[in-house]
């Protein structure tokens, strides 16, 4: 048997922790940014969003319509605010609809 001994933990602490390691912030960073998009564009837009994915403060979100993929271009700017208001940081400089 081994000799280790734990210190108790609240479960917060433990959670707060694991969520912090690298992999796993990155993962859930980008469910969280799915789940706003959807929740911000609404259900008409999020049909034709097939991938929302962010690298190095850039939004990749691949659009389905090509009409709507030049409509959302132009209103890029509107969008990064919203997104970024929801987010309580500035994560999202630039997006790119493809």
């Amino acid at each position: 048997m081994s000799n280790r001994k734990f210190e108790a933990q609240k479960l917060s602490e433990v959670l707060n922790q694991f969520s912090s390691l690298k992999p796993i912030a990155k993962g859930l960073e980008e469910l969280k940014i799915n789940k706003l998009w959807k929740q911000i564009m609404g259900e008409n837009i999020s049909v034709y969003t097939e991938r929302v994915k962010l690298e190095k403060a850039v939004l990749y979100v691949k659009i389905k319509s090509p009409t709507l993929k030049e409509e959302l271009r132009f209103g890029e700017n509107r969008i990064i605010k919203l997104l970024n208001q929801n987010l309580k940081n500035k994560l999202i400089k630039k997006i790119i609809f493809h």
